[in-house]
């Protein structure tokens, strides 16, 4: 008596496989594609964050303006020119835009190589690119 397996229980075997990779390659590709929005916004609710400590603490006074460019967060003064870098950690990959904050009332956009996000008093919407 032979042992092993037959040339169609292989190909049998191969087939079944092939079936519960169409069907879950999908399902891997959306958990993905959520989990980097999630994270994207995550990014960007720390910028909001970051940019109502800042003008809290310093006790600013009408509407300031924060940049964001090479994972840098820069508050601008009323010159225009960079006073201030704050303390950001995070990262998002090819991300600019600008975010003001005029007495708690913070608005903006930034953008990444894939999202964009919309800041419209402090509520962030996501919108893929």
């Amino acid at each position: 008596m032979k042992k092993g397996f037959t040339l169609i229980e292989l190909l049998a075997v191969i087939v079944i496989l092939g079936v519960i990779a169409l069907i879950t390659t999908p399902i891997i590709q959306n958990t993905i594609n959520k989990s980097s929005e999630e994270g994207f916004k995550n990014s960007v609710n720390s910028l909001v964050n970051l940019v109502d400590m800042d003008y809290n603490e310093n006790a600013r006074i009408g509407t300031q303006t924060y940049k964001f460019g090479e994972n840098s967060l820069t508050h601008q003064g009323n010159d225009g020119k960079s006073d201030l870098e704050l303390d950001y950690n995070g990262e998002i990959d090819g991300g600019k835009g600008t975010i003001t904050n005029n007495s708690g009332k913070i608005n903006g956009t930034i953008e990444s190589s894939d999202y964009k996000a919309t800041i419209n008093n402090s509520k962030v919407t996501i919108t893929k690119k």
